[in-house]
């Protein structure tokens, strides 16, 4: 019985395999009918190879390759479309096909765009985004199917069709919205827009109106007027930012989730109108600034990302044996000369700064926040980010009294924001030397960036000399908190 039954359960699992490969293998000698390109996950990094097909309007599509390129000197290998002269020499037209329905549409290649759009600091993993455009010479019906193909395989290397409809409800790369979203009584605008690369910027001159829909019913709740906004200021040519039209539906104020419809372009992502989204993005921001805490650990259930305390040993004050250290500002310095507005000395080194330490060997500068990707701290950005934080706890209404924002402080009868800006302000303190003078930076004793660890597996780490902006930025922002009415209370 029990050989019986293990015979069984493996017949089973053969013939479930079988039906699986074979479903398999149906799928993939199938006519590809979307685009490889995955248009509804966005932060997803597609793979050297995937293809896309959009219909930006019903009479230009954007042909899409990300593809990849060996270190130099190697040349680009696919749709290398720019010579070392810097001339554009675009495929033929012939190259593409495109059949709308049941017949074909003559159309033009008339631009191509080229941008990385991932390029790994340490292991090399570059991708590159390619786009090709494609001027019909006649509009493709609303609820049309668009197949295009590459008949000769000189842009696409595989025998495939790229097929797509055209539905009024696609999401188009060209109207912009604010994904974090828009409040109830404040301005709310969207923006329509797109570069076409050697082509320039895309024509909206036929474009008048706008709708805002439901997300998942389509059901319109507001339409209003496009107002040609075109960008000023800037002094190159061609001038850009000129075919740019704005979509203000400020007037409305209905909680829910939405997207912003033009005619013959598609819908934007969608995105959340209410009273939530302002303390959902305080909360976020809150708990991103958590994970930049130095000098503590982060950990459940305030992140999933957690790591030991980070960095409390002492920094050490640098001499002129520390080469790294000289060498570094060294670099950083040498065409201060060549900026009219640094009249000072180039601090090339250790030695040269118009304020020399005070303290040495070693200091205690444990706290604050890393600056970003790094885990250097700087002086003036730290002064910033106090005086940001503290201008609103006084300022702003209400903006005092949060205390859930999910951060290990919360809950405690004390706003959030003062509890952040206080652990600034105590590291701040600490970059005082004894003759007043503010140290500039934090910085790793050994290198420019500590990319390869976690924070509490972080190099030894300096100061640098102190310098007067570093000085009148920390006094103003210790000056600003410690007067601060909220504050002090």
């Amino acid at each position: 019985m029990e050989h019986c039954s293990k015979g069984s359960g493996r017949a089973i699992w053969i013939i479930a395999m079988t039906i699986l490969l074979s479903w398999v293998s149906f799928i993939r000698s199938e006519p590809l009918h979307s685009p490889l390109l995955d248009e509804l996950d966005p932060l997803h990094l597609p793979p050297p190879g995937t293809l896309g097909l959009r219909v930006l309007s019903p009479t230009l599509l954007e042909l899409i390759l990300i593809s990849t390129k060996e270190p130099d000197p190697a040349p680009l290998l696919a749709w290398n479309f720019v010579g070392t002269d810097g001339v554009l020499n675009l495929p033929p037209a012939s190259a593409i096909e495109v059949v709308v329905d049941e017949g074909p549409v003559s159309h033009q290649i008339v631009g191509f765009k080229r941008r990385p759009i991932y390029a790994a600091s340490q292991q090399r993993d570059l991708r590159i985004a390619n786009h090709l455009y494609l001027q019909l010479d006649e509009a493709i019906p609303e609820s049309s199917e668009i197949r295009l193909s590459n008949p000769d395989r000189t842009l696409i290397a595989e025998e495939r069709t790229l097929v797509v409809p055209l539905d009024p409800l696609r999401q188009s790369p060209a109207i912009h919205v604010n994904q974090v979203g828009y409040a109830p009584g404040l301005p709310k605008k969207a923006f329509v827009g797109y570069y076409l690369g050697s082509a320039g910027e895309m024509p909206l001159n036929d474009l008048e109106t706008f709708s805002l829909i439901e997300a998942d019913s389509g059901n319109v709740v507001f339409q209003g007027n496009l107002a040609v906004r075109p960008d000023i200021g800037y002094t190159y040519d061609p001038v850009p930012y000129q075919q740019v039209l704005e979509a203000d539906f400020t007037a409305f104020d209905l909680p829910g989730m939405y997207r912003i419809q033009v005619d013959s372009l598609g819908v934007s992502l969608p995105f959340r109108l209410g009273h939530a989204v302002m303390p959902v993005f305080a909360r976020t921001y809150a708990l991103g600034i958590y994970h930049q805490r130095c000098g503590a650990a982060n950990e459940l259930p305030f992140t999933r990302h957690t790591h030991e305390a980070c960095h409390t040993a002492e920094a050490q004050v640098p001499t002129l044996e520390f080469t790294g250290v000289n060498q570094f500002l060294a670099s950083i310095t040498s065409d201060a000369t060549s900026i009219p507005r640094h009249i000072a000395p180039p601090l090339s080194s250790v030695e040269a700064s118009l304020f020399p330490f005070v303290r040495t060997n070693r200091v205690d500068v444990s706290g604050g926040h890393h600056d970003a990707g790094d885990y250097s701290k700087y002086t003036v950005n730290s002064a910033q980010f106090i005086h940001a934080l503290v201008f609103a706890v006084d300022v702003l209404p209400n903006v005092r009294s949060l205390d859930n924002l999910g951060i290990p402080e919360s809950g405690d009868g004390i706003g959030d924001l003062l509890q952040i800006a206080r652990w600034e302000a105590e590291f701040l303190s600490k970059m005082q030397d004894e003759d007043g003078g503010f140290y500039f930076l934090v910085y790793p004793r050994d290198r420019q960036y500590e990319h390869d660890v976690l924070p509490d597996k972080g190099d030894p780490q300096v100061v640098l000399p102190k310098t007067t902006v570093s000085t009148a930025a920390a006094v103003a922002a210790l000056a600003q908190i410690a007067s601060s009415p909220a504050f002090r209370e």
